[in-house]
């Protein structure tokens, strides 16, 4: 009996090892920080943070980081496995059921008040080890269409997460256009406040030789003070503006640091050539949100066609094999008595039914199931037509703000070379400060503006990138693709 025991214990040990290692979580998990309650104790291995040989930040790098490191985005990507262990978990259904079970008790009786009791005291002791199951052969096509319909949710959620990546990505561009906006901002500023700085210090001098007056010496004060005002306003703006993307990136400092540089905003050499046609039928193509809407529409159909077979029959096959050992034990006059039996059974058994009538309870689900199929059919449609929406707008919007910017280019041109003309003037006393202030103003507003169409190009191309879904995969993305 030990040795028996002893030959089966490395079964028993990997059946429990089993259960439990598919119980233990094993998962990346986040940066320690989350797991404390202070951030000044924070050390440096319990933080992430941007890669100490990164010198300049780009837009693809900071995309990159952000899939890598969003948790938002990587919560959401857990959900590709939860459906893929519900649609695996579907083909249980095809598979045998194997139970094991076991009764184990005993009596124990005595008779009181009987001379003619043979046995004033028993006792019996039993043990029932039982094995059982159920195979369900035929249950009218249920589970073929519950297995179709996992598979197509699976789908939905890969389309659905796809869809998060794409939403993500475009949150980035405009987080990241922000700062490089408000850099050249601060660009613009710091030349306002060295050309009042120079001027005044031109206007101080005559000023003390007497050939300016007072007033235009304090007009070039007053802009001075104005721009370094301006000066600490952007680079708040700046700060704020880094601690959003930080937040997209996953940095537990929420910021970025001042030595991560980025680079300036230029004027794109290249533009969409592609005609709207192509656009239109890459995102139709391509769309995660679409294609999760079609997979959604195909899960519920197949539940639709699950609802179905309730009206069909069903077959199953039950089995059963039983051990029984029982054992008494008589005390009586003569002396101890001793019994025992054993048995064996098996036994198995084919049932088949078809329920023909519950209240119309099959029916009202059926009902529901294709008042579902229908809705989603609509939703679908509604989202097509944003799609092509969504396309038409970015299309259009991405080549305005190539033509805005050209113009606001030329414009920044021509006040600079009017604020020039006008500066050579004042200098020759032919033009008053009002006019040389109105100059620079106009400068100011001119580069200002160019800055801000340069940064809309690339906001509008991350649009219409949107639109179209069409995004360079990461290198961790391309290796798993070939896998």
């Amino acid at each position: 009996m030990k040795r028996n025991f002893v030959k089966k214990l490395p079964l028993f040990t990997i059946l429990i090892t089993a259960g439990t290692l598919s119980g233990c979580l094993n998962y990346q998990r986040p940066p320690l920080a989350v797991d404390q309650e202070s951030y000044t104790k924070l050390q440096e291995n319990e933080k992430y943070m941007l890669p100490a040989e990164l010198k300049t930040l780009t837009l693809q790098q900071a995309q990159d980081l952000a899939l890598k490191n969003n948790p938002d985005f990587l919560s959401i990507k857990f959900s590709i496995d939860s459906a893929r262990a519900r649609y695996y978990q579907q083909f249980s259904n095809y598979a045998p059921t194997l139970n094991a079970g076991i009764s184990m008790g005993q009596s124990f009786s005595k008779v009181y008040a009987s001379k003619s009791s043979s046995e004033p005291r028993s006792q019996r002791d039993s043990i029932s080890p039982t094995l059982s199951g159920q195979w369900l052969i035929f249950d009218s096509l249920n589970r073929e269409m519950n297995l179709l319909s996992a598979k197509h949710t699976l789908k939905q959620t890969e389309a659905d997460v796809n869809d998060a990546r794409r939403l993500l990505l475009r949150a980035v561009a405009y987080a990241y256009n922000d700062v490089q906006l408000a850099y050249a901002q601060k660009e613009i500023i710091k030349a306002q406040i060295d050309y009042s700085s120079t001027m005044l210090k031109d206007a101080e001098r005559k000023y003390k030789a007497g050939t300016a007056l007072k007033s235009d010496m304090l007009n070039f004060r007053v802009s001075l003070r104005n721009s370094q005002l301006d000066l600490v306003k952007i680079n708040y703006t700046i700060k704020a503006n880094l601690y959003v993307l930080a937040g997209y990136l996953g940095l537990t400092d929420g910021t970025i640091p001042e030595s991560i540089k980025f680079p300036a905003i230029s004027m794109p050499a290249g533009e969409y050539t592609a005609s709207l046609d192509i656009y239109l039928d890459q995102a139709l193509a391509n769309r995660p949100d679409l294609k999760a809407a079609r997979e959604r529409l195909q899960s519920l159909r197949y539940s639709f066609y699950g609802s179905l077979s309730k009206f069909g029959p069903t077959a199953t096959f039950n089995y059963q094999l039983g051990y029984g050992y029982d054992r008494g034990i008589s005390h009586d006059k003569s002396g101890d008595g001793h019994s025992w039996s054993s048995t064996g059974n098996f036994n198995y058994s084919l049932n088949v039914s078809w329920n023909l009538f519950n209240g119309f309870s099959d029916y009202f689900n059926v009902k529901s199931a294709k008042a579902e199929v229908s809705a989603a059919d609509y939703m679908l449609y509604q989202l097509w037509l944003s799609v092509i929406t969504d396309v038409r707008t970015a299309y259009e919007n991405h080549k305005s703000s190539i033509i805005q910017a050209k113009i606001a280019r030329e414009i920044c041109d021509l006040t600079r070379e009017t604020r020039q003309l006008v500066e050579n003037e004042y200098n020759a006393g032919t033009a008053l400060v009002t006019r040389l202030n109105e100059a620079e103003r106009d400068l100011v507003q001119a580069q200002n503006n160019l800055a801000s169409a340069i940064v809309n190009i690339a906001n509008t191309k991350a649009q219409l990138d949107t639109a179209i879904y069409s995004f360079t995969p990461t290198e961790e993305e391309n290796s798993e693709n070939k896998q």
